[in-house]
Protein backbone atom coordinates (compact mmCIF):
# COMPACT_ATOMS: atom_id res chain seq x y z
CA UNK A 1 0.00 0.00 0.00
CA UNK A 2 1.53 3.40 -0.88
CA UNK A 3 1.05 6.20 1.32
CA UNK A 4 0.33 9.63 0.57
CA UNK A 5 2.97 11.82 0.01
CA UNK A 6 3.30 15.39 -0.83
CA UNK A 7 5.15 16.85 -3.95
CA UNK A 8 8.83 17.93 -4.17
CA UNK A 9 8.21 21.36 -2.74
CA UNK A 10 6.93 19.87 0.75
CA UNK A 11 10.55 18.01 1.16
CA UNK A 12 13.02 21.12 -0.55
CA UNK A 13 14.08 23.89 1.21
CA UNK A 14 12.31 23.03 4.43
CA UNK A 15 14.19 25.04 7.35
CA UNK A 16 13.96 23.74 10.37
CA UNK A 17 14.32 25.92 13.74
CA UNK A 18 17.84 25.97 14.76
CA UNK A 19 19.28 27.56 17.85
CA UNK A 20 21.09 30.34 15.81
CA UNK A 21 17.81 31.56 13.94
CA UNK A 22 16.28 32.75 17.68
CA UNK A 23 17.80 36.05 17.74
CA UNK A 24 16.49 36.61 21.99
CA UNK A 25 14.18 35.61 24.16
CA UNK A 26 11.61 38.65 22.86
CA UNK A 27 11.60 36.87 19.25
CA UNK A 28 7.49 35.74 18.50
CA UNK A 29 6.98 32.50 16.65
CA UNK A 30 3.09 32.48 15.41
CA UNK A 31 2.08 28.57 15.07
CA UNK A 32 0.65 28.07 11.25
CA UNK A 33 0.16 24.29 11.69
CA UNK A 34 0.98 21.32 13.62
CA UNK A 35 0.97 17.47 12.23
CA UNK A 36 2.17 14.29 12.91
CA UNK A 37 5.47 13.40 11.60
CA UNK A 38 8.02 10.56 12.61
CA UNK A 39 7.97 7.04 12.17
CA UNK A 40 4.37 4.81 13.14
CA UNK A 41 5.95 3.89 16.35
CA UNK A 42 7.57 7.13 17.07
CA UNK A 43 5.26 9.51 16.52
CA UNK A 44 5.83 13.68 16.96
CA UNK A 45 4.48 16.85 16.34
CA UNK A 46 5.69 19.17 14.00
CA UNK A 47 5.03 22.47 14.00
CA UNK A 48 4.89 25.41 11.39
CA UNK A 49 6.59 28.27 12.59
CA UNK A 50 6.48 32.25 10.97
CA UNK A 51 8.57 35.36 12.16
CA UNK A 52 8.42 38.13 9.83
CA UNK A 53 9.02 36.22 6.34
CA UNK A 54 10.79 33.83 7.72
CA UNK A 55 9.13 30.24 7.93
CA UNK A 56 10.40 27.25 9.98
CA UNK A 57 9.80 23.51 11.30
CA UNK A 58 9.97 22.64 14.72
CA UNK A 59 9.18 19.01 16.20
CA UNK A 60 8.30 19.06 19.49
CA UNK A 61 10.53 17.09 21.60
CA UNK A 62 9.16 15.62 24.88
CA UNK A 63 10.37 18.15 26.82
CA UNK A 64 8.52 21.34 25.05
CA UNK A 65 5.49 19.00 24.86
CA UNK A 66 5.17 18.26 28.20
CA UNK A 67 5.70 22.21 28.88
CA UNK A 68 2.92 22.82 26.70
CA UNK A 69 0.59 20.21 28.39
CA UNK A 70 1.62 21.87 31.19
CA UNK A 71 0.54 24.81 30.31
CA UNK A 72 -2.99 24.83 29.77
CA UNK A 73 -2.51 23.47 25.52
CA UNK A 74 -5.14 20.20 25.49
CA UNK A 75 -4.51 19.75 22.42
CA UNK A 76 -1.71 20.58 19.89
CA UNK A 77 -4.25 22.04 17.48
CA UNK A 78 -5.19 24.16 20.29
CA UNK A 79 -1.61 26.37 18.86
CA UNK A 80 -2.50 27.22 15.62
CA UNK A 81 -2.88 31.24 15.44
CA UNK A 82 -0.85 31.18 18.99
CA UNK A 83 2.35 33.17 19.28
CA UNK A 84 5.52 31.71 21.24
CA UNK A 85 8.73 32.23 22.76
CA UNK A 86 11.98 30.34 22.90
CA UNK A 87 14.85 29.93 25.20
CA UNK A 88 18.12 28.73 24.24
CA UNK A 89 19.86 25.96 26.55
CA UNK A 90 22.43 23.67 26.43
CA UNK A 91 21.56 19.85 25.68
CA UNK A 92 23.42 16.59 25.47
CA UNK A 93 23.34 15.77 22.05
CA UNK A 94 23.43 11.80 22.03
CA UNK A 95 24.98 10.93 18.94
CA UNK A 96 28.59 13.25 19.31
CA UNK A 97 28.08 12.90 23.29
CA UNK A 98 29.06 16.86 23.50
CA UNK A 99 26.85 19.73 24.35
CA UNK A 100 25.08 21.87 21.83
CA UNK A 101 22.92 24.68 21.83
CA UNK A 102 18.74 23.54 22.13
CA UNK A 103 16.04 25.39 22.44
CA UNK A 104 13.02 25.10 25.04
CA UNK A 105 9.63 26.90 24.61
CA UNK A 106 9.64 29.62 26.81
CA UNK A 107 5.90 31.29 26.31
CA UNK A 108 2.95 30.63 24.87
CA UNK A 109 1.08 34.16 24.19
CA UNK A 110 -2.53 34.02 23.06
Amino acid sequence: MQSEMGGWEDYIGSSFLKAENVTGPEQVFVVTNAEEAGLEEEKIVRLNLESGKDKYLFDLNKTNSIFLKNNGITHPLKLVGKRITFKKVLVNNPKTKKEVEGLRIASVIE
